[in-house]
C-alpha cells in the first residue's frame, strides 16, 4: 500500500526531489514533478524541511559525480568549464560572474554559445533556472520587512531587465503564448519590484 505524504508535505515534493536527484536541475524536477518552476522556489522560502531535503539532494548530486578534468597548467577542461558555468548560470542568472567561477572568460562563454547548439539550449535552460530563482530572491527580500541578509537589489533588477528578451522567448515556447505577451509581463514585474525598492527607501530616508 502507498504511503501517502505528510501533512505538512505537498504531494509533488516527492516527484520534485527524484526529479532533482537525477538530474540535479531545479527546471527539469519541476517538469517532471508537473509543477510551475516557480513552485519550488516558493515551497523552498516558506518550508526549513523541503528546504534542507533540496540542498542535500543536490549535494548528494554533485557528490556522485567524476572528479573534476584538468588539462594543463590546471585550467579546466572544456567539458568542466561548461558544466561549472552552466550550474553557476542556473543560480545567478549572471554571465560574468559564472564566467568567473569556471575560470573562463566571458568572451569564450558567449564564443561556444553561438557555435554549439547544445550548449546553447543548455545555456537558455539554466539561464532561464536562474531567472526565476532570483525573481523568487527579490519578491522574498521585498515581502520581508526585516530580511536577515542583505541584497544588492539594484543589480538583481539589472540582471532580470537584461535577460527579459530571452527569458521571454523561452517562457513563450513552454507556455504556447506570445513572447511579446510574456515580455510584457516581466517589464510589469520588473517595475513593480522597482515602486516597492522606492517606497521601502523612502521611510528609511524620513528616519534620518
Amino acid at each position: 500500500m502507498k504511503r501517502s505524504p505528510p501533512a505538512d508535505r505537498h504531494a509533488w515534493e516527492d516527484a520534485f526531489i527524484a526529479g532533482l536527484r537525477a538530474y540535479g536541475m531545479a527546471s527539469r524536477a519541476a517538469q517532471a514533478a508537473g509543477v510551475s518552476d516557480s513552485t519550488p522556489y516558493a515551497r523552498r522560502k516558506r518550508s526549513a524541511a523541503f528546504r534542507q531535503r533540496w540542498d542535500q539532494t543536490l549535494a548528494d548530486y554533485h557528490a556522485r559525480r567524476p572528479a573534476k578534468l584538468r588539462n594543463r597548467a590546471d585550467k579546466p577542461a572544456p567539458r568542466q568549464w561548461q558544466r561549472t558555468f552552466l550550474e553557476a548560470l542556473s543560480e545567478t542568472s549572471n554571465v560574468s560572474a559564472s564566467a568567473k567561477r569556471a575560470h573562463v572568460p566571458p568572451r569564450e562563454a558567449y564564443r561556444l554559445r553561438r557555435c554549439d547548439s547544445d550548449f546553447a539550449d543548455a545555456w537558455r535552460a539554466a539561464l532561464f533556472e536562474g531567472y526565476a530563482n532570483l525573481e523568487m530572491e527579490v519578491l522574498g527580500y521585498l515581502r520581508d520587512p526585516a530580511p536577515k541578509h542583505r541584497m544588492d537589489v539594484a543589480s538583481a533588477l539589472r540582471l532580470l531587465a537584461a535577460h527579459k528578451d530571452t527569458i521571454a522567448g523561452e517562457r513563450a515556447t513552454r507556455a504556447n503564448v506570445s513572447a511579446a505577451e510574456v515580455r510584457a509581463s516581466i517589464e510589469r514585474k520588473v517595475e513593480i519590484f522597482r515602486r516597492q525598492i522606492a517606497n521601502r527607501r523612502e521611510p528609511a530616508a524620513d528616519e534620518r
